[in-house]
Parts: C-alpha cells; structure tokens; sequence
C-alpha cells in the first residue's frame, strides 16, 4: 500500500494564531469532504478533544505561540495524527507563521495518507491544500514515485520539486516555458496545476522526469523566495 504525499511550500509570511488556526480548521473541514467522512484528528498538546473544533485549534496554535518566545519569527512546528475508513493513517506535520528572511528556513505544510483510494485523492487534497495555505509552490506524488524521481529532485537542493501534481503560484506561472498548455490547468487565483486532466489522473514519472529537467533551468524553479511570500 503507498503512501501519498501533499507538500506545499512558502516564504516568509507572519501570522497571527487566530488566522493559522482557521486556517487549519479549513483545512481539516475541506479534508472530511475530500475523503467523505469525519476524520478525528489527535494532538499531543489536546489529550483527547478534537483539533477540528475552532476552540481547540486556538488554543493548541496559541500556546505553541506563547511556547516559541526564543525565536518567533520561525514560526510554530505541529504535528496531527488521524485514522479513517477510506485512508488508514493520515499524518499533518506544519511549520507556520515563521517570517524569517533566513535562507533555507520556509513555511511548510506536509500531509501524508496511507490507504487504497490515496492516489485517487490527489488532485482534490493539492486543490485544498492551495486554496487553504496559499502556497509558492505546492506537488502531490505516491511515495514510491517520490523514490524515482530522486535523481532528478536532489535532496537540499532549493526550489520547487515536481511530483505527479504540481501548484506553482502565479508569479512563478507567468515564467512558465511555452508548449506547456495542454498539460496544465489555470486556477482562478493565477496559478497553475502542472499534470492536472492528464489520462491516468497525473503524470507519469517519465513526464514528469522530462518536465523537471526543463524547468530546473526556468524562473519558474527559482528557490523558493526568502523576501517575501509568494513569487
């Protein structure tokens, strides 16, 4: 059984815990309709009361706040668990609200989901995960696809990284090779979905290998801006 991964990505944007934690409960609301029933969501810091419920997403994302007094601008680091009927395990691991001009150092938001209709749900969770987050760059991909394309996708090296589904944000759309239309779709906010109505759903790895070594060249595959919050 794979795994599928959603990650989306993004410089420095500072945000308070009011604007993080709706954001999360968005998030979450999006997902039981993605996978088409309520998924009870677990927190170290909320013993068993549900981080679905604005209340306690507040309240877990304030005192993560109120926790990080060292170094605020980082961001807060969460992790939620969470076990359903049509995925098994979904896992969300976030770093947010960081607005550090440091290089390297992002906002990010991961969600991994192991079950038999996870590659199914690719494109309706990376469609959330944008609407929701507001990423600069954001891909959708099987783990095991993850693992060929590697080579491709050096680890540490900066920028965005393809996977069977890919968000750009609209700056970096506009810096888009051309001959790329028919392989991608243009969302209401400016953005593209790279691999979106694809025949199998996404792209095949060796689509998506061609792509990549294209686009590592274009300004479109810049790191990941450390000025500011979207490209």
């Amino acid at each position: 059984m794979d795994e599928l991964i959603a990650r989306g990505f993004w410089g420095p944007r500072q945000e308070p815990p009011d604007q993080i934690a709706d954001k999360l409960v968005a998030f979450l609301a999006a997902l039981d309709d993605v996978v088409g029933e309520t998924l009870r969501w677990s927190s170290l810091h909320l013993a068993s009361r549900l981080i679905a419920e604005p209340a306690n997403a507040l309240q877990v994302i304030s005192d993560a706040f109120h926790r990080n007094t060292d170094a605020p601008h980082l961001g807060v680091t969460q992790a939620y668990e969470a076990r359903g009927e049509r995925i098994e395990d979904f896992s969300i691991t976030m770093t947010v609200g960081g607005y550090s001009e440091t290089p390297n150092v992002r906002n990010t938001f991961v969600l991994k989901g192991r079950g038999e209709d996870a590659e199914a749900l690719a494109d309706p969770i990376l469609r959330q995960l944008v609407s929701v987050w507001d990423p600069d760059w954001a891909a959708v991909a099987p783990r095991s696809i993850m693992r060929l394309l590697s080579e491709v996708h050096p680890v540490g090296e900066p920028g965005p990284k393809m996977g069977c589904l890919t968000y750009l944000s609209a700056g970096r759309a506009q810096a888009l090779p051309s001959g790329m239309d028919k392989h991608l779709e243009k969302l209401d906010n400016g953005g593209v979905v790279i691999g979106s109505g694809e025949p199998d759903g996404f792209l095949s790895v060796e689509k998506v290998t061609e792509f990549a070594k294209v686009l590592r060249l274009s300004a479109a595959f810049s790191p990941t801006p450390t000025d500011r919050s979207k490209l």
